[in-house]
């Protein structure tokens, strides 16, 4: 509470113009500390999962293959 009383006291001591800058910097303050809405997460492993659902063979295997040939 210390600190909130100081600066309300140097606060009314300040001029017109000072106070105008000290508004802004409160708005900026407040606007940047609101919640945001949450974002849905996207759940890309269930997308892979359905496009690889009818795959048949080991994965790793062929993607090793698959290396192997381009070295």
């Amino acid at each position: 509470m210390i600190l909130r009383e100081q600066l309300i006291k140097e606060i009314e001591q300040l001029p017109p113009m000072q106070l105008i800058i000290v508004q802004n910097v409160v708005q900026t303050l407040t606007r940047h500390t609101q919640y945001q809405p949450v974002k849905e997460k996207r759940k890309g492993y269930l997308d892979t999962r359905k496009a690889l659902a009818n795959y048949q063979g080991n994965l790793s295997d062929d993607i090793i293959r698959e290396r192997e040939e381009r070295i």
